[in-house]
């Protein structure tokens, strides 16, 4: 039997309809067991190009915008597949994306994948596997490099929304997407709670994905990534920890105001909003060997990643030494 037939592929989306096409037949060309797309209440007929064109995929129209988190839990909730894959409606696959994926979830329990994901056009890596920082940052693994780089399987810190694959039980267990999230840094939180629950993460290069993806923080993002990383914070670290990590919660409380106010009075707003909202919103605390959570995410940020200017670049090679320094006190 194939291990594509095990499988679940949950697509959530909302107006995606010139992404559809290309992404349900390519998935289709893998030979799943089921195809699911959750609608988010899309309004550019999303909805009638699947029913007219795809009538094999099985399709959840969900009443009210549930956010990708949210979306992603209804569909897995109809899956019938022993693996889920979460996929974003912005990409497309190579054929044998999906067995490769499938692959090292027969050979070890307690496993998440995710794959090598080129931009749109295969001209660059958008990420392979995510960068989780111990104070809550997110960032893209390999972003712009060329793509016959990262060729190892390695174990990560982080996996990408944009695509991953584990059991269903698994994800049931672990009590899928947190819903707070209703976009942005759900795969980070997601990521966060793998780790916090002895799970890992493996990234798989010999799977393919191509995603239409450019990097961007405008003001608007920068609300939803850092209320993300509050809440994150909050959930999974005591006032132990957080005074433990201070010095670097405070290095990485430059760098957020510092490209905030970049971004002008639109900038500064939105971040003043995500501190608020995020310190504030209810969370439920995550009970966890917190060393050895700290010890599973990574002390060093890309010093490349949204710098404009060499000072940008100083800043942050000065943030990774407090990085470091705080770290190896920490894991010690």
């Amino acid at each position: 039997m194939l291990l594509s037939n095990k499988a679940s592929v949950i697509i959530v989306t909302y107006n995606h309809k010139e992404y559809m096409e290309k992404c349900l037949n390519s998935v289709l060309m893998n030979n799943p067991l089921e195809v699911i797309v959750v609608d988010n209440g899309s309004t550019d007929g999303t909805v009638e190009l699947i029913k007219k064109e795809f009538p094999q995929v099985k399709l959840i129209k969900s009443p009210r915008n549930l956010g990708y988190g949210g979306g992603n839990n209804l569909g897995v909730k109809h899956a019938r597949g022993e693996h889920v894959v979460i996929l974003n409606p912005d990409t497309k696959v190579e054929e044998n994306w999906l067995e490769e994926l499938l692959k090292p979830l027969e050979r070890e329990e307690k496993l998440i994948t995710t794959p090598k994901i080129l931009t749109y056009d295969g001209s660059k890596i958008n990420t392979c596997g995510n960068i989780d920082h111990f104070t809550g940052l997110t960032f893209t693994r390999g972003l712009n490099e060329s793509p016959e780089k990262f060729n190892e399987f390695e174990y990560l810190s982080g996996l990408s929304g944009a695509c991953f694959a584990m059991r269903r039980k698994d994800y049931l267990e672990l009590g899928g997407f947190d819903e707070n999230f209703l976009t942005y840094m759900e795969d980070t939180e997601f990521s966060w709670r793998t780790h916090a629950k002895g799970f890992r993460i493996l990234y798989v290069p010999t799977s393919i994905v191509y995603h239409d993806y450019e990097l961007k923080v405008p003001p608007k993002k920068i609300y939803h990534l850092e209320k993300g990383r509050y809440i994150i914070l909050r959930k999974y670290l005591t006032w132990k920890e957080l005074l433990l990590i201070l010095p670097s919660l405070l290095a990485t409380e430059i760098l957020t105001w510092g490209y905030s106010i970049l971004n002008g009075l639109s900038g500064v707003k939105f971040k003043i909003k995500g501190l608020k909202d995020g310190i504030t919103t209810k969370v439920e605390k995550i009970n966890c060997d917190r060393k050895k959570l700290l010890k599973s995410l990574d002390w060093k940020i890309p010093e490349e990643q949204l710098s404009y200017s060499v000072v940008d670049r100083v800043i942050k090679k000065i943030a990774n030494l407090v990085y470091w320094i705080n770290y190896r006190v920490i894991v010690r």
